[in-house]
Order: structure tokens, then sequence, then C-alpha cells
């Protein structure tokens, strides 16, 4: 593919470009950091790629470089089970007092993680211990598993889900 654009691209002339910035809504952080410190557990489910949620986690407050950070992103059932166990390892053995601690993790891991009861049962032990869950790349479909998931694992934690989006409507009924 590489050697047939520069084939065709040869003195190109730039007309335009454009950019797109996704901010957050007006008091969206307020609100998130609000929640955070009444002790709610929050979890961002987006079809976002990694590094953009990162960074939305950030403007939001959820993630900044003091935490320990997390990130399982593999695809094979082994590979997911040796980032998870990572995870949990070291979410286990931080000063959880003073440092907080992020797992930002991957539709497609998820998607193994849902369909292997080992590697789920380590995945929500470690989310528990957790601050802060970003679960990316998630379809609308995927949100609202993650959603019943936890609500299966933790039957006596209440769940909120707030969505912006059609997408979104799944994970809020």
């Amino acid at each position: 593919m590489a050697a047939v654009d520069e084939l065709i691209e040869k003195d190109l002339e730039l007309i335009g470009s454009t950019a797109i910035e996704d901010r957050l809504q007006d008091e969206v952080a307020d609100t998130i950091q609000f929640m955070k410190s009444t002790g709610i557990k929050v979890w961002v489910l987006t079809g976002d790629k990694i590094e953009t949620a990162m960074n939305i986690g950030v403007s939001a407050g959820l993630l900044d470089s003091t935490m320990g950070q997390y990130i399982i992103d593999e695809t094979t059932p082994e590979a997911i089970m040796k980032q998870t166990k990572e995870c949990f390892e070291k979410i286990l053995n931080a000063d959880r007092k003073r440092e907080k601690q992020a797992i930002i993790v991957a539709g497609a891991a998820l998607t193994m993680i849902e369909h292997n009861e080992k590697i789920k049962e380590l995945f929500l032990s470690a989310s528990d211990l957790s601050d802060v869950v970003l679960a990316c790349r998630v379809s609308p479909k995927q949100k609202a598993d993650i959603v019943n998931m936890i609500r299966h694992r933790f039957p006596s934690k209440a769940t909120l889900s707030i969505g912006d989006g059609a997408n979104d409507v799944n994970m809020i009924l």
C-alpha cells in the first residue's frame, strides 16, 4: 500500500484541512469530581480509541500523571490474562491511599474478558480495587453488557448509567 501511495501521491498541493475537537460539556469535569468525592467509582464506557479516551479522562479529572495506569489491550486470552494479572498484582501491591489506580481496557479485550470466567473474575477484582476504569472502543451492546456484568458481580452495589447519544440507550435501560 505504501509503495502504491508513493507512485500516486506526487506533486500534490494541499488546499485545505480540518480538525475536530471533542470537548466535554460544561460542568462535566466538576460533576465527575463531585461524584468521586462522595465515593462513587466512575467507569467511562466510550467508543473512542484509547488515546482519545485517556485525553478525555485527563480533562475530566479522572486521570493524571501521578496515577498508576494499567492498559489491557491484548487480543488473545493468554495475553489478556497476563496483562490482567499484572494489573491486579500492581494495584494490590500499590499504596492506594497515596496513589490512585486506573485501568484502561480496550473493547476487543473486554470481549475476551466477558467470555472467560477466570479472566473476568480477575478483571472485576482489579477493577473493584481501582479508582477509575476506562473502557475504550466499546460498542453500544458492550456498554449494556458491562453494566449488566457489574450488576451481576456486585449485586449490593448500585449502578448509574449516563449517556449523551443514541448509542447509549441500551446501557441506560
